[in-house]
């Protein structure tokens, strides 16, 4: 038997239905570079006008509805008087930051005229991202490239986003972008149906400007120091760590400045990977949209180990993920607490760094390429052969254990890095070879290099594990018998000798040969030099 309503039940349930009607609207979160959906429901109730956020906001997203109220009277539209509730699904993970006003505004629009706008089966595959203004200006809000690839990733093709963000997401392919300056165009868009501005992404990237040949300390301008020019060459040519050890004013940090020039290009991929790094911290603008070349990230000896590996509030990344793909580089290595020393173990290994925090766990890529330069001990002196050293055996001694034996493993090369002869500084005559012509013998060696590790996680030989030097490293008799032998005179660790044979590969590919020789596992074995260090006199 059907139930029979009267006019108030009827009334009660339209009102019901206009007024308990439920919108969403989409936007992208990250934690690192990892993205998730957020999903923005808008709700009302007869009851106090206002606007309740639920979900696990944080405080500027509790701020954003000061925000979104003067939008909305800035394009002229009053607020229904109700009380506004809207959550951010899901609500079991924190939200931080005021990417979300934008989505969140959209969502009180669509309540605001109860669905019946125009373009609005764009909601359904469209993420909306942005800062409000009290004006109603949208800003620029950091990590929305990493957001907007995880977005096109899971089928969202239509973006929303400021005009000042649009610079970083111009190249990506597959993506309809919608620059916006103000509220008020999202109104004219929604409300009467104006059309908005479409770029397709996907444009050429090449005339971004990667000014390799630009850089300064080209290694032509350097004289003499023939021995770690060959050897940084070879550093280069499989992104192999390198520690210079020296006395002052020998050139070690002349010369790791120039290995970046002699770094190949980045490929697109790899563009992007970095890219991601710097959007999370905002580093990305109208004249820098996205990282083109290989980064030297300096640090000082004073900085703390948050700056280095990443971690905070926010949880945002360090040096060593800015120097991702490209050279983190450290002046004066004997300088920096040990306990600053240790924590850069675990990146130099795995490639990658883990942040754990009260806030939450996130990791970020850290291939880069470790060079570190360092005086032999405190006056800096320790077996030159022009100046006496001032400091005891205790001191030297001291001075060079802040450099754990698990660290000076995990350098592929230490060079010891003599001072100049007065002459070669006086004449200044540059260098036969210049960084442009050793950068294209190490792009030859790292097209080797490529091909031997396709369809692998891998693309240098650095990166190689246990398992891929068992199956890409072949050493006949003579050099097996020259390693055994080497390593028992040199007390080397395993993972020493795996280096070592690492290394000896990458010779190889520079020369183009498809076999290990003996001479470049010789040749490797001389890059290992410790004589600057007391503990093995």
């Amino acid at each position: 038997m059907k139930k029979k309503y009267n006019r108030l039940d009827i009334i009660y349930i339209l009102f019901f239905y206009i007024f308990c009607m439920i919108y969403k609207v989409k936007t992208i979160s990250n934690i690192g570079l990892d993205g998730y959906e957020v999903i923005i429901e808008s709700d009302s109730n007869r009851s106090l006008p206002t606007i309740d956020i639920v979900g696990l906001p944080d405080n500027s997203i509790k701020e954003s509805k000061e925000r979104i109220k003067s939008t909305f009277r800035s394009v002229g539209i009053e607020l229904p008087p109700r009380k506004i509730i809207l959550n951010l699904s899901p609500s079991d993970i924190k939200k931080i930051g005021t990417r979300f006003d934008l989505a969140m505004a959209v969502a009180i629009l669509f309540l605001t005229y109860e669905g019946d706008l125009q373009n609005s089966d764009f909601i359904k595959n469209s993420v909306f991202f942005g800062e409000l203004g009290l004006d109603g200006n949208l800003k620029s809000i950091n990590g929305v490239l990493p957001a907007v690839l995880y977005a096109r990733k899971i089928g969202y093709q239509n973006f929303f986003v400021p005009q000042e963000n649009l610079y970083e997401l111009k190249y990506i392919k597959g993506i309809n972008i919608y620059p916006i300056l103000n509220f008020s165009q999202i109104v004219d868009f929604f409300v009467k149906g104006d059309i908005l501005d479409k770029i397709i992404g996907g444009i050429n990237f090449d005339d971004l400007s990667n000014d390799l040949d630009n850089l300064e300390n080209d290694f032509e301008n350097i004289s003499g120091h023939e021995l770690a020019k060959r050897a940084l060459t070879v550093s280069a040519g499989g992104l192999h760590n390198s520690l210079l050890v020296g006395p002052p004013g020998s050139g070690k940090t002349m010369l790791c400045k120039a290995v970046q020039t002699i770094l190949p290009p980045m490929n697109f991929d790899e563009i992007l990977d970095l890219s991601q790094i710097y959007s999370v911290i905002g580093k990305l603008n109208k004249h820098k949209p996205l990282i083109t070349s290989r980064q030297f990230r300096t640090v000082h000896h004073t900085a703390s180990k948050v700056s280095i590996i990443g971690g905070g509030n926010f949880l945002t990344p360090g040096e060593v993920s800015l120097a991702h793909n490209g050279i983190l580089f450290f002046d004066e290595l004997a300088e920096f607490p040990r306990t600053v020393l240790e924590v850069l173990r675990q990146p130099i290994e795995d490639k990658i760094v883990n942040i754990s925090r009260v806030n939450g766990t996130v990791s970020y890529p850290a291939n880069f390429m470790f060079i570190a330069s360092m005086n032999p001990c405190k006056c800096g002196y320790y077996k030159d052969m022009e100046k006496n050293c001032t400091c005891s055996i205790n001191e030297i001694k001291k001075y060079q254990s802040k450099i754990s034996g698990p660290l000076l493993d995990r350098f592929d090369m230490i060079l010891e890095i003599p001072r100049q002869k007065v002459e070669k500084i006086i004449n200044n005559k540059k260098d036969e070879l210049s960084s442009k012509k050793i950068r294209k013998n190490i792009e030859n060696a790292w097209k080797n290099q490529q091909k031997r590790f396709i369809g692998l996680d891998i693309s240098s030989n650095s990166q190689m594990s246990s398992s891929h030097i068992n199956e890409f490293i072949k050493l006949d008799d003579n050099s097996k018998n020259l390693l055994e032998t080497a390593s028992k005179s040199l007390n080397l660790s395993p993972r020493v000798i795996h280096r070592i044979m690492k290394l000896s590969r990458t010779i190889a590919d520079i020369e183009n040969s498809e076999d290990i020789k003996q001479k470049h596992l010789a040749e490797s074995l001389q890059y290992r030099s410790k004589n600057m260090f007391v503990e093995n006199e």
